[in-house]
């Protein structure tokens, strides 16, 4: 229970990641506010958090709206009366090249990507300051570390949100607040039967095309990246601060990209 009475933030809250890590925050102890701006689904996910018994709810919240990170911090305080933890998991993937990258799918990317996460992170800490301390979890992604062809907006917003992370340690830290960065590889989704279908190939084909250039030949489940988000949140990590957690079965390790076969058939 390491984080029994602390009061704890997700955005991005009500499927994959956020899911999964607003469930395992639950089950030690904290209470959670998992932000979503689907409406009907965050609804839906409240519901199956109170019927299991956990403290978990759902606040909708379009980080697009100017304003609505601002909102959304107010909002976690009012609930729960704290913040102990910010968890930046939402996000936003264009995959457009260069030339094919407009002003929106540009201005999208970083407004959600990058700009929601330096304006919760900055309001988070306000508070946070005036607790006595806090922590920031920021999700980059092993594309913040090296890139990939027809990925130009996403690539840049996350490796800007590793350098943030440490520019903002670095502020924080004499008020105990640490900020800390995961930088997930290919972890399995329902965005993942989605990529599968747009290539086209039977499931199990499509699974081992994106698992090939993964040293561990497989996805990371969301419960795994959840643990490690934890681990950074919790005092086990007392003195981890500006500092990036890859999470990726050793692909960045293994140098950009890695080596993937052609696209079976």
């Amino acid at each position: 229970m390491r984080f029994e009475g602390k009061a704890v933030l997700i955005t991005g809250g009500a499927t994959g990641i956020g899911k999964a890590t607003a469930i395992a925050f639950s089950d030690e102890g904290a209470r959670v506010l998992a932000a979503s701006r689907d409406a009907a689904r965050g609804a839906a996910f409240e519901g199956e958090m109170r019927t299991a018994g956990r403290a978990v709810e759902f606040a909708q919240a379009d980080l697009r709206d100017d304003g609505a990170p601002e909102a959304l911090i107010a909002e976690a305080v009012r609930r729960m009366g704290r913040l102990d933890v910010l968890f930046n998991n939402a996000g936003i993937h264009h995959r457009f090249g260069t030339l094919e990258t407009n002003n929106a799918h540009w201005a999208e990317t970083m407004r959600v990507n990058l700009g929601a996460p330096f304006i919760l992170s900055r309001e988070a800490a306000i508070v946070m300051k005036d607790q006595g301390g806090g922590v920031i979890v920021n999700v980059s992604s092993d594309l913040g570390v090296f890139t990939e062809p027809g990925k130009v907006s996403y690539c840049t917003s996350k490796a800007a949100l590793l350098q943030m992370t440490r520019a903002m340690a670095l502020d924080l830290a004499p008020h105990d607040i640490r900020v800390v960065a995961i930088a997930p590889g290919d972890t399995y989704t329902e965005m993942t039967d989605e990529k599968i279908d747009h290539l086209g190939l039977p499931y199990d084909d499509g699974m081992a095309w994106i698992a090939d250039p993964v040293p561990m030949k497989r996805l990371a489940s969301v419960e795994e990246i959840a643990r490690a988000v934890l681990f950074l949140a919790s005092d086990d990590a007392s003195y981890v601060t500006g500092t990036t957690l890859s999470v990726d079965g050793g692909t960045t390790a293994s140098g950009p990209g890695g080596d993937r076969p052609a696209k079976p058939g």
